[in-house]
């Protein structure tokens, strides 16, 4: 006869331990959430047994003087405490989350949970798992009634535990390799260049003037169009019958429909300025290519591209929301530096450049959506069907040598099983919108139930290695995921490599309104350098303050003329 252990086993090593609490703390505070009432008894109940691990643990280092136990015992349990405070503040903050139109957000909470569930106790002996579901079962009567959620979102995970999941990484063929350089700091060598002036005004509350505000923009959008489709002539079908990027190797870059491919010239120095989810950050935008330098050496390069590097500036999505200066700010100014060196910058989509039509109106593909929730009431509906079909017509993705620029990550596993032909089914519009939405997860592989439980799905280490295989990449390039720090590494000892970038944010941050959560980030960019495929990244902090003086800025001369509608 064998028994359910019921205490939590605390690994000697203090590393493994923390990981373990931490798994006992996150699986907890999230039951707590399952039936959307976090009660006070269901707190107490956390904190109790929080002092029950920490007692046990210190009692089992030997006998102590009653006052050392007390203390060491009180300033553990304090400690994780503090932690359980903290993840409480986060599981509190995916209520914030962007979520595809249609979806239930609290579905989505749930499937983010039980993701982040699935990833700690994946890290765990199956004594630990069985102990820890031994206290989740305690844990579900503290408030005195078992809710059915609770009780089936605990089944789920273990049905997910005990599943076979596995990708043979042996097949897994590495190309390349990239270094990644400490973060630095770049000032700018000119404060403030001409070609912004003219975009920084605020809209008028005149309705008549607004019309033709948004009428100057519009024919913005037409403009970049035709100027994609040109693009798009010179590289349509290109990429059908090939499997990997390394058969394109010494060509000519190219745009076929919604994909970029260049490749390096050998001898050739390349510097990539890489932004992230800007969401009306203007100041963020503008402070990047000033820090970056990107129009003066976009000038040298043209003038003399045999002793200056080729500069590319590589944007992910996400202009618009959240911020004040959607529209008006960052995208206007976005596509009319694309207008200006065309072959100089990628405007790739954002999952939030996304909008859809319905019963005759249109609405934001994600939600909250501030930038048409801020105008719709105020322009007639052709001028959001024109920017619904504009974004609908962006490009999704950039494949510079081993390098895969796109806004979020990967495709689900059954549809690349399902749909996967060569590289001409990156172009799939199913496929382009998986990848507007995924996340990397800490798990090696999600599992398939997971993955459809949400638009904004996971995937793990194995299932990217795998995708990035089939292309011939080794980098993987992203935004959509807020991270606080603004860059992140995912897998830093990896041959191959996912980098997050955010580059909206800022504590004092007057882009943003004051409450918006982005404030906790600090905004990132990045520069790639590149030459004959020896590859460095170097992080740097965007100095979004700088550009929030009137001298430098004139969307701080006077203020807004209309009320931003900040997300609720």
């Amino acid at each position: 006869m064998t028994t359910t252990p019921t205490t939590i086993q605390l690994n000697p090593d203090p590393a493994i331990a923390e990981q373990q609490i931490e798994a006992v703390i996150f699986y907890l505070t999230t039951c707590g959430y399952i039936d959307s009432e976090f009660d006070l008894r269901e707190k107490a109940f956390i904190r109790a047994f929080l002092r029950e691990v920490v007692t046990a643990r210190i009692d089992a280092q030997g006998p102590l003087e009653p006052e050392i136990r007390f203390e060491r015992i009180e300033a553990q349990h304090e400690h994780y405490v503090e932690r359980f405070q903290e993840i409480d503040h986060d599981i509190k903050s995916l209520l914030t989350e962007a979520v595809a139109d249609g979806e239930d957000p609290q579905r989505f909470v749930l499937s983010q949970l039980k993701l982040r569930c699935f990833e700690l106790f994946q890290r765990l002996s199956d004594d630990n798992r069985q102990a820890l579901l031994a206290v989740v079962d305690r844990f579900i009567y503290a408030d005195g009634t078992a809710h059915p959620e609770e009780i089936a979102f605990r089944n789920d995970l273990a049905e997910l535990l005990d599943a076979e999941l596995m990708v043979d990484e042996a097949s897994l063929d590495v190309v390349g390799s990239i270094e990644v350089k400490p973060h630095t700091t770049l000032v700018p060598t000119q404060d403030n260049h001409p070609f912004f002036a003219k975009f920084e005004h605020h809209y008028s509350a005149d309705p008549d003037r607004l019309v033709k505000q948004f009428s100057t923009d519009l024919k913005l959008l037409d403009k970049v169009e035709e100027q994609w489709e040109e693009q798009r002539v010179r590289g349509r079908g290109r990429l059908e019958g090939h499997q990997n990027v390394s058969e394109f190797a010494g060509g000519e870059e190219f745009l076929d429909e919604h994909i970029y491919v260049v490749p390096s010239k050998p001898g050739r120095d390349y510097e990539l300025v890489v932004l992230g989810d800007l969401h009306g950050c203007y100041s963020c935008l503008k402070a990047a290519i000033h820090q970056s330098n990107f129009m003066e050496k976009v000038r040298r390069f043209k003038a003399d591209p045999e002793h200056n590097p080729d500069v590319r500036l590589v944007l992910l999505g996400d202009y618009i929301d959240r911020g004040r200066f959607s529209y008006n700010g960052v995208l206007r100014t976005v596509l009319n530096l694309y207008l200006t060196v065309p072959e100089h910058v990628f405007v790739l989509r954002g999952n939030h450049e996304y909008y859809i039509e319905y019963q005759g109106k249109i609405y934001g593909g994600v939600r909250p959506a501030e930038a048409i929730n801020s105008m719709a009431g105020l322009l007639p509906v052709d001028v959001f069907s024109r920017f619904l079909d504009f974004f609908d017509a962006m490009p999704n993705m950039l494949l510079f040598d081993q390098l895969l620029f796109v806004h979020a990550g990967i495709p689900r596993d059954a549809i690349i099983a399902e749909k996967w032909q060569d590289l001409s089914t990156l172009n799939r519009e199913d496929i382009r919108f998986q990848m507007l939405w995924s996340d990397p997860s800490k798990a090696d592989v999600v599992p398939d139930e997971l993955q459809k439980a949400s638009a904004r799905f996971a995937f793990g280490r194995q299932q990217f290695r795998r995708f990035m295989t089939q292309l011939g990449c080794n980098v993987l390039i992203r935004g959509h995921e807020k991270v606080n720090n603004g860059f992140r590494n995912q897998w830093p000892d990896e041959d191959m490599r996912l980098f997050t970038l955010f580059s909206a944010g800022g504590s004092d941050n007057d882009d943003l309104p004051a409450d918006s959560n982005y404030r906790e980030v600090r905004p990132m960019a990045l520069t790639i350098t590149s030459r004959d495929g020896v590859v460095e990244a170097t992080p740097w902090a965007i100095d979004y303050k700088r550009y929030q003086d009137p001298a430098l800025n004139r969307f701080f001369e006077s203020a807004a003329e209309l009320d931003f509608q900040a997300q609720r």
